[in-house]
């Protein structure tokens, strides 16, 4: 049998190109070895004969030593600038550090320009940015929008306790990475392949690294996708007008969702008038004003942290970001729901959501990717509320991996979701949706529906569908998300239908 076995390999292999070089390949193709490494059993010679040559992946450098071809690396912007376009686009960065990818430059030309990334900040492209300000997400084709209010940078600050909240954190993620039972699929698998100095702070056990870098957290590439994150920040620090007025228009829109500002109506006009921020300064009031207003109509104090380098409009002298708005609404509705004394949120993001409704008595857990928890346990310990992560003794706020949520004699009032089922695997999303109706009679999502590409292979998921054919929901309410064109709110009752 093996001397059968050796000749099927003689004979593949006598396939190969004569100028094969298994490094090269390797080396071009990151992606390959990431599945070799990751035990997908074939070697560099059968992938590229089983998929490669198919594929037209290239397998040899050039006589240089360089793997771009030549008439492909004519194609490079002559002020092309590496270090700048991975700053703009964490994503490419941490799918480079995660051996998807070779380069900058070779994801530039073989996919960065024809999305239309950009690769600088250049004075043109700042101009363009001026001048657009983010229309396209404007509530209202504003017809012009004047000066804005100051843009804050906070510094990166340690509190006293902050090595005894990392090694915390390092200890509990070390429980998760025992019992995980694997990954997930959907895209965030890849998004949390990268970030190698917060993985080797992990497996050195190195409280003085990981503080490091989670005091910066929201100015790093840790966050991207959840908010933030140095990309926005690198295009913040160019255009903060930009990001000012997109700052405003959230405002806005959360000021007529809570009443305290009025609709306008395209039937009556006046849709395109300036953006509002004009009419403030004209009679003289102060940010301060609105933000009152706001916050004697929802219940609770708009303020934001000074944990892990916050950026944003600058708000009774501390940066109040824009993101802030958003969960700050959906905790407005959920109290309105409510009252909810067990509250369970599936994706968490950075734990935003939660530091609102946690300020009261409710009992809140968290369940999301071990990688997501790190930056949960982080921002909600040095906020000073009562958590438990992986391995402790639960408190009062629970932050967990997402396979927690399968303990037998779970039972909560509410389960929430806001922007994180759709970006799942199907079988992830089904999983949850037929879970949450098991643990709790309520469900709570705020989810986009645009089906977009989410891996190579798959589509976004819709929450509407999933609960569809999973049945035992019924929806009691169903309208367009106030602060996110696109998005959609659903409150459902579950165990129904």
């Amino acid at each position: 049998m093996r001397r059968f076995i050796d000749v099927a390999r003689f004979k593949r292999h006598k396939d190969l190109p004569k100028d094969f070089d298994a490094e090269a390949y390797l080396r071009i193709n990151p992606d390959v070895a990431l599945s070799i490494r990751e035990g997908e059993g074939l070697s560099a010679e059968e992938h590229y004969l089983r998929h490669g040559r198919h594929e037209g992946r290239k397998y040899a450098a050039n006589a240089d030593g360089s793997i771009i071809d030549p008439d492909l690396l004519a194609l490079l912007p002559h002020d092309f600038d590496a270090a700048s376009y991975l700053e703009l686009h964490g994503d490419i960065e941490e799918a480079i550090a995660a051996g998807y990818c070779p380069s900058a430059e070779v994801h530039y030309l073989n996919v960065g320009r024809h999305e239309g990334r950009i690769y600088k900040l250049s004075a043109d492209i700042v101009a363009d940015m001026s001048s657009r300000l983010g229309r396209e997400l404007f509530r209202y084709p504003y017809r012009t929008v004047g000066a804005m209010p100051a843009f804050r940078f906070e510094a990166p600050s340690r509190g006293e306790a902050d090595l005894a909240i990392c090694s915390r954190i390092i200890a509990a993620w070390h429980v998760s990475a025992a019992a995980n039972p694997g990954k997930t699929g959907g895209m965030w698998d890849q998004l949390t392949a990268g970030h190698t100095r917060l993985k080797t702070a992990l497996a050195r056990r190195d409280p003085e690294l990981l503080s490091d870098l989670l005091a910066n957290m929201f100015q790093e590439h840790l966050v991207h996708g959840l908010a933030m994150g140095r990309s926005t920040a690198a295009r913040a620090r160019a255009v903060p007008d930009r990001h000012a007025a997109m700052w405003c228009d959230r405002l806005l829109r959360f000021g007529e969702a809570v009443g305290v500002r009025p609709v306008r109506s395209p039937e009556q006009g006046g849709t395109d008038a300036p953006l509002e921020w004009q009419d403030l300064q004209r009679q003289n009031l102060e940010p301060q004003d609105l933000i009152a207003e706001l916050e004697a109509a929802i219940g609770f104090e708009l303020a934001f942290p000074p944990i892990g380098a916050p950026f944003g409009v600058s708000l009774r002298g501390a940066a109040f970001p824009e993101q802030s708005f958003m969960h700050a609404y959906a905790a407005w509705r959920i109290n309105a729901l409510g009252p909810f004394e067990h509250v369970a949120e599936i994706g968490g993001g950075f734990g935003g959501l939660c530091a609102y409704l946690a300020r009261g008595t409710c009992a809140y857990t968290i369940y999301d990717l071990p990688y997501t928890n790190i930056l949960q346990g982080y921002f909600l310990l040095r906020c000073g509320l009562p958590v438990s992560l992986s391995g402790e003794t639960p408190n009062r706020v629970q932050v967990l991996p997402w396979w927690e949520i399968n303990t037998p004699g779970l039972r909560f009032d509410v389960v929430l979701n806001q922007d994180s089922i759709p970006e799942m695997s199907p079988a992830a999303g089904r999983a949850y949706i037929d879970r949450i109706k098991q643990i709790a009679p309520s469900f709570y999502s705020v989810n986009q529906e645009a089906s977009a590409l989410n891996t190579q292979t798959g589509r976004q998921l819709r929450v509407p569908e999933l609960i569809r054919d999973a049945g035992g929901y019924r929806r009691l309410s169903r309208n367009l998300f106030w602060l996110r064109d696109g998005y959609v709110e659903e409150f459902y009752r579950c165990g129904e239908g």
